[in-house]
């Protein structure tokens, strides 16, 4: 019946099971467990110094070294610690931007190179949009081996996005992911998209022990096509059943548990940027009137 607490074994059994086959899954939501991994790594750090900077595609190895220096493209008004005190506070920080060099260049990108759902091909942007039935049914398409372009590697090694990286993490990271992606604006249900993977309800990530997300929005980007939503101070601020329990939570008891005035819906120009700690409930907004470009990095 609706309302009634479930038995404890099986919920025990369900926590063992996860201990036994990812313990990051269940441990890393534990913000002290981030805290002492990251203590761990930093004394790895001062006695053997830190691993070369690999990058790879999200969700795919990280096989390339590449070299941490400034590309001349990351622009921030912030310096890292300004960022990092954000960060602990309200779970993100506005900024760094990327200049209209880099804009430009991976606009051209999205639109020409070959694009993939779930690795399956889906052509180029360009195709796409001369095919209204075919991308009526994409909720995502995804630029393919966007790891291997240079400017996302220069923009991934560039040494303000690295310096913050590390001193969120508490050590130099070793691995950064590369997701660069459309979110289609079409006439998808709720439902589609979420079948599609596609983040439009609240959850947060458990992405191992310990991470941190840099975002570009490459289209001016607002709440009617596809901001990206989130609770400010969540990351480190959850209910023992939210931590233990499912790690998505429906906007109204979201909204129940942090206040309406936690919610907040970035919106900003081309190039804008955001650091995010995505131990904190977010959710892409569902584009509705245009389509949104983003940009994401993940360091651990």
């Amino acid at each position: 019946m609706l309302g009634r607490a479930s038995p404890p074994f099986p919920k025990m059994q369900r926590l063992a099971f996860l201990v036994s086959r990812r313990p990051s899954y269940l441990l890393g939501r534990f913000a002290i467990v981030r805290d002492v991994y990251s203590r761990l790594n930093w004394l790895k750090d001062a006695v053997g110094g830190g691993a070369p900077l690999r990058i790879g595609d999200l969700y795919h190895p990280a096989d390339a070294a590449i070299d941490v220096a400034s590309s001349g493209h990351v622009l921030s008004g912030k310096t890292a610690a300004q960022q990092i005190a954000e960060m602990r506070a309200e779970s993100y920080s506005m900024g760094p931007r990327l200049g209209a060099a880099a804009i430009a260049e991976l606009q051209h990108c999205a639109r020409t190179l070959p694009l993939h759902f779930n690795d399956a091909d889906v052509g180029t942007y360009e195709a796409l949009s001369q095919s209204p039935e075919r991308r009526g049914n994409l909720a995502i398409a995804t630029i393919r081996n966007s790891a291997s372009l240079p400017m996302i590697r220069a923009l991934a090694s560039d040494r303000i996005l690295y310096e913050a990286a590390s001193l969120f993490l508490g050590y130099r990271p070793t691995e950064v992911s590369s997701w660069f992606f459309w979110s289609l604006a079409n006439h998808l249900s709720d439902d589609e998209r979420r079948a599609a993977s596609q983040t439009i309800d609240y959850h947060y990530d458990v992405n191992g022990f310990n991470f941190l997300y840099v975002n570009f929005y490459l289209l001016d980007t607002d709440a009617m096509n596809g901001a990206h939503a989130l609770i400010a101070g969540s990351s480190r601020r959850k209910r023992l059943r939210h931590l233990l329990g499912s790690a998505r939570l429906s906007d109204a008891e979201v909204r129940e548990t942090y206040g309406p005035a936690a919610e907040r819906v970035i919106e900003g120009p081309a190039g804008a940027g955001f650091l995010e700690d995505t131990s904190c409930y977010h959710k892409a907004l569902a584009p509705v009137s245009a389509d949104r470009l983003m940009l994401q990095f993940r360091y651990q």
